[in-house]
């Protein structure tokens, strides 16, 4: 009875991964399909806002990384994703500031 359901614990955990997986994969190809109908990083902001907060827990797949108080982020599209409670923004870096070590020049990089 009990490798019964282990087994049967060890095929739900194994099918909600994959359910996970599909998920993300769709979430990614709808941000990308989003962005590039849109003009991408050519995209014009709504308007500049100033980063009072960063939440521990700001680790999703489709957070801007590396952001501290004080930033301030291009927001390109309100209203987005899950109960349209986001907003789709950018923030301008320049190559000094970022932590890449491949960054050699002065240059102005978006991320999305």
């Amino acid at each position: 009875l009990q490798q019964r359901n282990d087994r049967q614990r060890s095929e739900m955990i194994r099918r909600f991964e994959e359910e996970v997986k599909q998920d993300e994969e769709v979430s990614r190809k709808e941000e990308r399909e989003l962005i590039n109908n849109n003009g991408g990083a050519g995209m014009k902001s709504l308007f500049q806002c100033a980063v009072r907060k960063v939440p521990q827990q700001f680790d999703g797949h489709k957070c801007l990384t590396n952001l501290k108080v004080g930033d301030v982020v291009n927001v390109l599209q309100e209203g987005v994703g899950p109960d349209n409670k986001y907003n789709l923004c950018s923030i301008e870096r320049s190559g000094a500031s970022l932590s890449s070590t491949t960054a050699t020049k002065e240059e102005t990089q978006i991320s999305l």
